[in-house]
């Protein structure tokens, strides 16, 4: 006979171990009962209580009836950080999000709906995986993310309830290759400002005569100190930017993308979209207001200033 969760009073059909709307296991129809004329009868087993079906993704979570639920947004704290929430996954490019009112109750099965269609997609090098993040400041919150991870792009999708109503947004970070331009560039420069300090025009003059010499000689020893506070310029933001976003070589990184990486950014944020549409569709929720960015998927191609 069909079952009613006792959390949301979803009717599920019979046998259901764990309801299909909220995920909360259910109690067996069946239940023996106690016969009073019976002289003995077996001692009640103690069974550990089984975690819900999306134990593995809760970030600080508070606990209704039987079921687990993750916190508010807004609600669960954390240490202090200097790191932003996405350090280590490059510079933040989108950020896209949808509100359905209402529906605080579907946050677990949504989140572990759109994991598990990403990974029936079965697209190449796609990497899918929950992730605790932390944004900088004190005292601030932890978030459980789930990281979408493919090429240059990685996307964070976030699931939490907000009040009575259900918050999801999708943001994307882009962190290309090393540049073996910018090496070289950065090569030359402290060839050039070494040769300056080590060849004294004085001296190249009077070993060689060579007046071409002297001149070089010149230009090297007067170009070798802006280049020296450029490099240290360059050191002491790299550092900052190590502390910061968790990336030593972002300066080493291209600044604009490529027509190939363009269009890898676009297929992670058009999958992820439609991922998302699909689980709210299979949450039996208004599926209608998952829809794309207003100006569609075109990620700048410069990002960064320098």
């Amino acid at each position: 006979m069909p079952i009613t969760c006792p959390q949301c009073s979803f009717v599920n059909p019979d046998q259901s171990m764990f309801c299909v709307r909220c995920g909360t296991r259910q109690q067996s129809g069946s239940q023996p009962t106690s016969n009073s004329s019976q002289a003995t009868y077996a001692a009640p087993v103690s069974v550990p209580p089984t975690p819900p079906l999306y134990q593995s993704y809760q970030s600080s979570p508070a606990s209704y009836g039987t079921q687990t639920f993750p916190a508010q947004m807004g609600a669960g704290q954390g240490m202090a950080s200097i790191r932003r929430a996405f350090a280590g996954h490059g510079t933040l490019i989108m950020h896209h999000s949808w509100l359905l009112n209402g529906d605080q109750a579907q946050a677990m099965p949504i989140r572990s709906t759109i994991r598990d269609i990403l990974k029936l997609r079965d697209i190449p090098r796609l990497n899918v995986n929950p992730e605790r993040l932390m944004e900088r400041g004190i005292l601030m919150e932890e978030r459980e993310y789930l990281t979408v991870f493919r090429g240059v792009a990685t996307v964070f999708i976030y699931v939490t309830p907000a009040g009575r109503d259900l918050y999801i947004s999708r943001a994307t970070t882009v962190l290309p290759a090393i540049s073996s331009v910018r090496v070289t560039i950065v090569s030359l420069l402290l060839l050039i400002m070494f040769l300056g300090f080590v060849i004294h025009p004085s001296a190249y003059s009077l070993l060689t005569g060579d007046i071409v010499g002297f001149i070089f000689a010149t230009a090297l020893s007067v170009l070798s100190i802006p280049i020296l506070l450029i490099l240290l310029w360059l050191l002491i933001r790299s550092f900052i930017t190590w502390l910061v976003e968790k990336d030593f070589w972002q300066y080493l990184r291209p600044n604009t993308l490529n027509d190939f990486q363009l269009d890898d950014i676009a297929l992670l944020e058009h999958v992820t979209d439609d991922v998302v549409h699909s689980a709210v569709e299979q949450a039996g929720l208004d599926a209608s207001k998952i829809a794309p960015p207003p100006l569609g998927y075109q990620p700048k191609r410069r990002f960064r200033a320098i």
